[in-house]
């Protein structure tokens, strides 16, 4: 080999780690988002609320409709919150999935239907008297699940302005301020 050839092949050789450098590296994948324990309570669309009209379905209470409660006073309804959870996140966050509680589970009419609850709502599984309340989430495993096949979730939930304990499809849950 003659020096000349070295010499080329030394530039060649820069040449290359140079243009090498200048070459734009793949885009570092962002992380995925760490999953989040879900604790938002509410309720799926159809869930009745007792009312001073009767029981109405969640999605139907507006501001000021007043709702009975345990001590048979009425807490007025100051916001409804719609919270809508699409496919992709509840698979991202199964802590989100829904919980439905089949109709009867805790005694006749208690539910009176099968209710879909989020996993962060407060129920009490007491007939009379509403002093033990637990997590849906708690419930996972005491029901047989059945598959939720859709493309999201919709969460329905009621402010009162005061914690409140009021009837939803027979049951006692508690609202949060």
């Amino acid at each position: 080999m003659t020096d000349s050839t070295i010499i080329q092949f030394d530039r060649f050789h820069r040449l290359r780690s140079a243009l090498s450098a200048l070459k734009p590296q793949p885009a570092a994948q962002p992380a995925e988002p760490k999953a989040v324990d879900w604790y938002l309570p509410g309720f799926g669309g159809q869930a009745r609320v007792g009312t001073i009209f009767g029981d109405l379905p969640v999605e139907a209470l507006r501001v000021r409709d007043d709702i009975r409660t345990y001590t048979g006073a009425t807490a007025s309804v100051q916001k409804v919150d719609r919270i809508n959870l699409d496919e992709d996140f509840l698979r991202k966050h199964e802590s989100a999935l829904p919980i439905t509680i089949p109709a009867n589970s805790f005694g006749p009419g208690r539910p009176m239907r099968d209710l879909v609850v989020s996993p962060g709502q407060e129920i009490c599984m007491d007939l009379h008297v509403a002093s033990t309340f637990c997590k849906a989430k708690e419930l996972r495993g005491r029901f047989l699940s059945k598959p939720v096949q859709s493309s999201g979730m919709t969460y329905y939930r009621f402010h009162c302005g005061a914690p409140a304990i009021v009837r939803v499809e027979g049951i006692w849950i508690r609202t949060q301020p």
